[in-house]
């Protein structure tokens, strides 16, 4: 009789080191993060930040390797850390022009790149090596396997579409910024958003410089959620079959007349209890 055992482990299955490297899909994502976190050191090296680099190089190979998930957490600590603080330690750059010169330059459009190609990498890694989703069930049996992604679904050509989103991705967010760092917020116009009229504005002509980016951001951040939430919306109900559509109506009238019904079934319970005993002049 064969036990669990004695069946060798599959060589290819990325959930153990040996097999991460030998699984063409995870290997693929574990080589393209690895070439990210490389693009990462050149661009902060090319700052003079070489520490920063270095640091981060080691905490994404660590965690893209060894499927950490708190790696990404700290990843990000440490560039936001370093983005502030180039060589370490404070002071930071006092060049009052650096938020206007730095729009649309191309290390930062390369760095901003190569950390979304980054950390897509990593939770790919995850997801075909350890957990892709939260269990369904709230307490999960022990040996119960892992909800893993499997190898097989990863397509052709999505790496390539990876490397086309980071890249888009950068681009959007340097718009957003050129939006932020060129516009400022008059509260006492009629139109409250208006041109910057001079370089390095300060709080005369509106809002101070920090909180009128701080604002538009949040204006961006709200209306864009407020459109995706309605396009997908409208795209879920595009694809709904009648059946989905039946089930949700009849779920919503469901909760909309709970209380009327919950009082029916009582005095219904009610007088089912009468009929079966006459006797008892009252049921629990």
């Amino acid at each position: 009789m064969t036990t669990p055992a004695d069946v060798e482990p599959d060589a290819t299955d990325p959930a153990t080191l040996r097999g991460l490297f030998r699984n063409p899909a995870a290997r693929d994502y574990v080589f393209v993060g690895l070439g990210a976190l490389a693009m990462v050191f050149v661009v902060l090296f090319q700052k003079g930040s070489d520490l920063g680099g270095l640091m981060l190089v080691l905490v994404g190979a660590a965690g893209l390797v060894l499927r950490w998930p708190a790696a990404p957490i700290f990843f990000l600590l440490l560039l936001l850390y370093f983005s502030i603080f180039p060589f370490g330690l404070p002071p930071a750059d006092e060049n009052p022009f650096e938020i206007e010169d730095g729009r649309f330059r191309v290390t930062d459009l390369v760095l901003a790149a190569a950390v979304v190609v980054y950390l897509a990498s990593h939770y790919r890694v995850y997801g075909l090596t350890a957990l892709a989703v939260p269990a369904e069930t709230k307490y999960p049996r022990k040996d119960a396997p892992p909800a893993r992604r499997p190898a097989a679904l990863v397509r052709r050509g999505e790496v390539a579409r990876l490397f086309y989103t980071a890249a888009a991705v950068a681009v959007a967010g340097q718009l957003v910024w050129l939006f932020a760092t060129t516009v400022e917020v008059d509260p006492t116009a009629a139109f409250p958003l208006k041109a910057a009229e001079r370089r390095g504005r300060g709080a005369a002509d509106g809002l101070p410089p920090g909180l009128t980016r701080f604002v538009l951001l949040a204006g961006v951040v709200g209306v864009g959620a407020l459109l995706a939430r309605l396009v997908f919306g409208y795209w879920r109900l595009r694809r709904m079959t009648p059946a989905e559509g039946g089930m949700i109506l009849q779920d919503e009238g469901w909760n909309e007349t709970r209380r009327e019904r919950v009082r029916l079934e009582t005095w219904r319970f009610w007088a089912r209890g009468r009929a079966d005993d006459p006797k008892r002049g009252t049921t629990r």
